[in-house]
């Protein structure tokens, strides 16, 4: 159920959406938004695209609608507060996860790209869903030090807030399931009942979510003649069809120039691409630094995590290509469509965090990494604004 003037508002911001959107209109949209407000009139509305996430992730939109109703701002104010809540309640997130271990080089690039800005200040999920990461990865790798057995109470706060990142990230991202393999190490590391008990009860609540939400959710968007539980089930009792598949869609050339363009930065509704030069920059930018971070990695230091780690970012890449080969497209396909580069922007986290040092205290940021990663971000953040400014006339 949903404000007859609000989803007024969501249908009106849908003319300047997508290529054929006419983004002329935005300076007018926005001027309506300012003066529109709150109907209190509820209608229902179609949303199968979020119904498979566990609500807990948007509680910083829940409470910047819920106060803008009640306050009864405009839609644009609305919009702005539930903005301003959403980003910084990721940057609170990401202070935290700083603040607990702090990210190599390669990792603050990924998350200075365009696209990772843009989701950052966007009213989605997907900059809390790369914070809760950060975090998630902070709290492991400060549970895997042995020195934080001292304090048993303060390990097991961390290990509690590990168990409820894990939770809420697996229930609205379902490609990272892998996630659930951390806790394991840390069992094997230091096996006891009560934590395999705690573990347990994260798998039941988190596969029950998934579960439910799978049974439950109706997404007319896609309409086939069998169902994704059919075409999953074809696909595990086939798997070479499945890798056959997936083959044909990594060859394709154009796909794959989609992926780097999509990862970097194809902003807004797949409408708004940073210019080219900027993604070749920026491309050639992360290889630098990924060669340079590899080439300085003590890799015998913590194996086990970092294997982990790359365990972790690769099967998550996998379970994109598998999931929305079962969601999304037709059975057969010819190739996997509507998988867009910024879905790897999480699991490319995982992968980058077994990059560099695994010890908090140890990370220190050598003169060549502070004036890469400032200018990465710098330019980055011009190619961002420029764009956006051009596209919608602002």
């Amino acid at each position: 159920m949903a404000d007859a003037n609000f989803s007024s508002f969501v249908r009106s911001m849908l003319n300047i959406a997508g290529v054929e959107g006419d983004k002329s209109l935005t300076p007018d949209l926005l001027d309506k938004a300012e003066n529109m407000r709150w109907s209190n009139e509820d209608s229902f509305q179609i949303t199968a695209g979020t119904g498979y996430y566990l609500p807990i992730i948007y509680t910083p939109h829940a409470i910047g609608l819920f106060i803008s109703r009640h306050l009864n701002l405009s839609m644009l104010v609305s919009y702005e507060l539930t903005r301003a809540l959403a980003a910084a309640t990721a940057l609170g997130i990401f202070t935290l996860a700083f603040s607990i271990r702090t990210p190599n080089a390669l990792t603050l690039v990924l998350l200075l790209t365009p696209m990772s800005l843009f989701q950052l200040a966007s009213p989605t999920i997907d900059g809390i869903s790369s914070a809760l990461t950060m975090l998630l990865i902070s709290l492991w790798f400060s549970l895997s030090l042995s020195e934080n057995e001292k304090n048993g109470r303060s390990r097991r706060q961390q290990e509690f807030w590990l168990y409820v990142c894990i939770f809420v990230l697996c229930t609205a991202r379902t490609n990272m399931l892998p996630t659930l393999l951390i806790p394991l190490v840390i069992l094997k590391q230091q096996y006891s009942r009560r934590r395999a008990c705690s573990i347990a009860l994260l798998y039941v609540i988190t596969l029950g979510w998934i579960a439910f939400a799978t049974l439950t959710t109706y997404d007319a968007r896609v309409v086939r003649s069998m169902s994704s539980l059919q075409i999953m089930v074809n696909y595990i009792t086939n798997p070479q069809e499945f890798f056959t598949l997936l083959q044909s869609t990594l060859q394709d050339t154009e796909i794959r120039k989609f992926y780097r363009n999509s990862y970097i930065g194809i902003l807004g509704w797949l409408d708004t691409p940073i210019p080219k030069k900027s993604v070749r920059v920026l491309s050639a930018a992360i290889i630098l630094i990924l060669i340079f971070t590899a080439l300085t990695t003590r890799w015998r230091e913590a194996l086990s995590t970092r294997i982990t780690a790359f365990a972790v970012g690769g099967i998550s890449i996998f379970l994109i290509f598998f999931a929305l080969a079962v969601t999304w497209n037709l059975y057969p396909a010819a190739k996997i469509g509507g998988i867009q580069g910024r879905y790897f922007i999480i699991p490319t986290l995982f992968l980058a965090a077994a990059f560099g040092h695994i010890k908090p205290q140890a990370v220190k940021y050598k003169p060549l990494e502070i004036i890469a990663v400032a200018a990465f971000g710098i330019y980055s953040m011009h190619a961002l604004l420029t764009t956006l400014s051009a596209q919608y006339k602002m």
